[in-house]
């Protein structure tokens, strides 16, 4: 038979890992456990405050009176912002700090990814010269060059450069000893 000091204590672990996960700590973000709707949801809609009708007209609803879809909805729109904002270096994070929902802090990223049209083609220009440059290094072994390789095409690919013939430069740029 089980101790029940023991059962307990391996009953207050749970409940502490448990907690642990859907909160985290100083150290590490929580984990998402479960995401009930929809992930695009939180940025899609931005953020949500379950509303109620009064004699004034809507009113945010009170905490104690959401329902399961409001709990759920209200929680994935913080799980969103807490993914998002934790993957974050602390520069790029400091330059974001006023943006407060999922939405607004996905929007900004994006923007922030993409680039005005003059980084956007000096980037395209900088992949193409790259690209037609490509070329296999001494002592290089098969599996780095065409890591390499696979590096560059998935940029070229995110900047919106096509090639026909991408598996031809690969091939060429391998030495013929």
């Amino acid at each position: 038979m089980a101790n029940p000091n023991e059962e307990v204590r391996n009953e207050a672990l749970r409940s502490y890992m448990i907690y642990e996960n859907e909160v985290g700590t100083a150290n590490k973000p929580p984990k998402i456990m479960t995401w009930d709707n929809d992930f695009e949801v939180p940025f899609e809609q931005g953020p949500y405050t379950p509303m109620t009708t009064t004699s004034i007209g809507p009113v945010p609803k009170p905490v104690t009176s959401y329902n399961d879809n409001n709990r759920n909805m209200f929680s994935d729109v913080h799980k969103a912002f807490g993914v998002v904002s934790v993957c974050l270096s602390r520069e790029i994070a400091q330059t974001l700090r006023d943006y407060t929902t999922a939405k607004a802090l996905w929007d900004a990223l994006v923007s922030m990814s993409k680039g005005n049209f003059e980084m956007r083609n000096s980037r395209k220009g900088m992949f193409n010269g790259e690209f037609n440059m490509f070329n296999y290094v001494q002592g290089e072994s098969i599996t780095r060059l065409i890591h390499r390789f696979e590096t560059l095409v998935t940029k070229i690919k995110s900047a919106g450069i096509e090639y026909d013939q991408i598996s031809d430069n690969l091939l060429n740029s391998l030495s013929y000893t």
